[in-house]
């Protein structure tokens, strides 16, 4: 499929399916997602010190909200117009926040203006990712951190998200090729967060339904020292080069020719 009919599919997919759900959540627990949550609130926290954040595809503005009352500003991008709406409501109160339609591959910032970007669950449903981490290099200052996470394309979860034709599209990418895409545009990775060896959801491919059961998120959600059993076991080489989700830490070093 062509980027640019992908890109397409996704809007349409998120603005008749995931844009209602993303705004009326379900009550029911979940250990891991709550758990990832304040894993990806803790990276934030860690590498804020000054300046301007930059949310990238901040969606209905969970993270945003979270993290307004120790930062001096925050802006959050997204493409879909009923999220970026929901997203000002919810900030309304928080007058160091502000949100705007936009697309990430061609951000409306100005060069060097933000101290600190991340984008969770966003980027492995862009097609040409590549230019929306080199904009990421173009609007982040020098020795700015970028945290960006990404879905590997060989990993069973993609074997699984193959199996759901109705979702949107994935735009997974080899890990090798991740790496190139952030060193590429000028950044230096400083850590690499690996998660989901295992899937961790659905119910197809039917051969794959063993390693698809729910005991393997309530076993893989459980702590193992500081870190979830699941990081652990999806950062073993040569595991963490098939497992799913990285989050990647990148430290700008060099500015582009953009």
């Amino acid at each position: 499929m062509q980027d640019d009919i992908v890109e397409r599919f996704q809007r349409t997919k998120y603005r008749t399916d995931y844009v209602p759900r993303m705004m009326h959540k379900s009550n029911i627990p979940n250990c891991y997602a709550a758990k990832m949550t304040e894993l990806k609130l803790e990276l934030i926290r860690n590498f804020y010190d000054h300046g301007r954040l930059l949310d990238l595809g901040c969606g209905p503005g969970d993270i945003l909200l979270r993290v307004a009352s120790y930062v001096e500003s925050a802006i959050g991008v997204d493409f879909s117009p009923e999220l970026i709406a929901e997203a000002k409501m919810r900030s309304a109160s928080n007058h160091n926040i502000s949100c705007i339609v936009g697309n990430v591959r061609r951000l409306p910032l100005r060069s060097e203006s933000v101290s600190l970007i991340y984008s969770y669950s966003s980027l492995y449903y862009v097609p040409r990712v590549e230019q929306v981490v080199r904009e990421c290099s173009r609007v982040l200052e020098r020795n700015g951190v970028a945290i960006l996470e990404f879905g590997i394309l060989h990993s069973l979860n993609t074997v699984v998200c193959k199996s759901y034709p109705d979702l949107a599209v994935p735009c997974h990418v080899p890990l090798l090729k991740a790496r190139h895409i952030v060193e590429s545009a000028g950044f230096r990775v400083e850590k690499d967060r690996v998660f989901q060896f295992l899937p961790l959801w659905g119910d197809k491919p039917i051969w794959l339904r063993p390693l698809l059961h729910r005991y393997w998120r309530r076993l893989f959600e459980l702590d193992a020292g500081y870190r979830m059993l699941d990081e652990v076991v999806s950062g073993f080489w040569p595991l963490r080069h098939f497992s799913f989700r990285h989050i990647m830490i990148c430290r700008k070093h060099k500015s582009l020719e953009l």
